[in-house]
């Protein structure tokens, strides 16, 4: 059995949970390949130059006959990419993505070798109408957002605000759902059930006949391998003070609830350190409050050790799935701070792994912080553990994951 997980980047959450199950399954000796625009792994484990991303600038004539082409008679790509490009100026979002690409994925030689493909995150990767219409094999899509059966966008916060574009937005929903409906054996699968929820009720994945939750995994064995006391003296943090970690690849992205935690900071009655790890800042008026920015890790051992570090990490996404950050979080005994959104509330039990705050409001936000602060939760980092072990470990992701490989093969 031959699998190739497909992604667009190897980094980001999406890129970093699917090279984390191609991983998992080679420990189990699953024969699994790795597709990505600057990752590219074998079947027999080895990183290889993909000539399929890379680009090479094409001669001047090239160019011009191209455009001339273009004029005279533009494809599908063109002219639904011609449209997006006059709306784009006038649309607020975090990320969007065409149906459409000019990288033919279907004739990459893993793809075409693999007895299953495995997609996750391919926005502006996967040309939808010639890949499944080219590719009769089996199909596993892992969702990591709304984009696969969505439009345009790739969040609901971003579709309603941008009520302006809904026909092209329905256009490309249609084209996608056209494309994915060709797929005679296919599995749906979601890290969350509030996502798979949202997945089936789009009805785009009628024609898969497996529609599973399967979440993540995560290195135990890393994370949970580093105590508070050494995780503090290694950032030159006080060992007795009480510290919150607040990360994001970006930190002043709107759905990630950076504006709401910053609010929220104003309103903390005690004396507070919070650590943020991710691109941006974050600043703050109330005294109590310490801002420590440890800028953006990219190294699994430096990020662990930040999450060790925090007797709390808060995450006030409006909106997510199920976040890698959560499951580092619990992998290294800390209780998670979150509203009740997505796949959060799927796993924090209030008092025990974290605190669930209600609905997206920065004054219920300050109220569980505050709730940590005065010590009205006791939490015990091993039993945390214990549940990031049962419920994330890479042996049991890799086994329900060949469990749908072996049912799509007979």
């Amino acid at each position: 059995m031959k699998i190739v997980q497909v992604t667009t980047s190897p980094k980001g959450g999406a890129g970093i949970a699917a090279f984390r199950l191609h991983n998992a399954l080679r420990d189990t000796g699953v024969s699994s390949a790795y597709v990505s625009n600057t990752l590219t792994m074998d079947f027999d484990g080895r990183q290889i130059d993909d000539p399929m991303f890379r680009y090479e600038k094409p001669s001047i004539a090239n160019r011009f006959i191209a455009k001339l082409k273009s004029m005279a008679s533009p494809s599908e790509l063109e002219k639904f990419n011609s449209k997006l490009r006059s709306l784009e100026p006038g649309m607020k979002f975090e990320v969007i993505s065409s149906p459409f690409s000019r990288l033919q994925l279907e004739t990459h030689p893993l793809i075409r070798e693999a007895d299953i493909v495995h997609l996750h995150w391919v926005g502006n990767i996967l040309n939808f109408p010639s890949f499944f219409n080219a590719l009769h094999k089996p199909i596993v899509w892992t969702l990591h957002d709304m984009n696969p059966f969505s439009g345009l966008f790739h969040y609901e916060a971003d579709e309603l605000q941008n009520s302006s574009v809904a026909s092209l937005d329905a256009e490309a929903r249609e084209i996608k759902q056209k494309a994915i409906g060709q797929v005679d054996k296919g599995a749906v699968i979601s890290p969350s059930g509030w996502l798979l929820e949202k997945a089936v009720k789009s009805k785009v994945f009628d024609s898969f006949g497996i529609q599973e939750t399967i979440p993540n995994s995560i290195d135990t064995g890393l994370f949970g391998s580093i105590d508070k006391e050494s995780a503090r003296k290694e950032l030159n943090i006080d060992t007795s003070g009480k510290v919150l970690l607040f990360t994001a690849a970006q930190l002043d992205i709107h759905r990630k609830g950076f504006d709401l935690l910053s609010e929220a900071l104003e309103n903390i009655t005690s004396e507070l350190t919070v650590l943020t790890m991710g691109k941006g800042s974050l600043s703050v008026t109330n005294k109590n409050v310490k801002i420590i920015p440890l800028g953006y890790k990219t190294q699994e051992q430096e990020i662990a050790n930040c999450y060790a570090a925090a007797d709390a990490f808060v995450l006030p996404s409006r909106e997510d799935n199920l976040p890698n950050t959560m499951l580092e979080a619990f992998a290294a005994g800390t209780p998670v701070i979150a509203f009740e959104t997505g796949g959060m509330k799927e796993h924090i039990r209030t008092g025990v792994n974290g605190i669930l705050v209600g609905k997206p409001e920065a004054k219920s936000l300050a109220e569980g912080i505050n709730d940590l602060l005065n010590g009205k939760y006791e939490f015990d980092s091993s039993e945390i553990r214990s549940y990031a072990r049962e419920m994330f470990r890479a042996e049991k992701q890799a086994g329900s994951y060949l469990r749908v490989y072996n049912r799509l093969l007979t």
